[in-house]
């Protein structure tokens, strides 16, 4: 089991916390079992804002999907993670 730490965006900490699955750019090596650290980034300080939460890794699918926050170049290079929580 890995612990790994990612930033997250204040409108994603928000909203995104209870959601059963997070999709994320798979620059990282991951697999079940393993615990990611979501520390809240705020984009305009470019500072961490000291808030953060703690997820288990269910299952994680990989591929490749559109999406606001990465560039296509991003997504084509690593493509994308469908990452499923444990409750």
């Amino acid at each position: 089991m890995r612990r790994i730490e990612k930033k997250i965006w204040p409108d994603m900490f928000e909203n995104d916390q209870q959601l059963p699955v997070d999709f994320r750019l798979a620059d990282f090596e991951l697999e079940a079992g393993d615990e990611i650290v979501f520390r809240e980034w705020d984009p305009e300080t470019k500072e961490y804002t000291g808030r953060q939460c703690v997820k288990k890794v269910g299952r994680v699918t990989k591929h490749g999907s559109p999406t606001r926050y990465w560039t296509p170049n991003q997504m084509e290079k690593h493509g994308m993670y469908l990452i499923e929580w444990d409750e």
